[in-house]
């Protein structure tokens, strides 16, 4: 969830990976990750899911 709240404030991966202290890369995985599980096609889609869903 720290992520997909990451991706609704409109971070980069880079911007995720900094704020998490984890590798670019890694940050990749966990938001092809998210996409792939929500069944989702951009972050911009996640961000309006994480607004349906109170996540934000």
């Amino acid at each position: 969830m720290e992520v997909v709240c990451l991706i609704a404030a409109g971070r980069s991966n880079q911007a995720i990976a900094d704020a998490l202290f984890v590798s670019r890369r890694t940050a990749t995985t966990h938001v092809r990750n998210i996409l792939a599980k929500l069944d989702l096609d951009s972050s911009t889609a996640v961000a309006a899911w994480a607004v349906r869903n109170g996540t934000e």
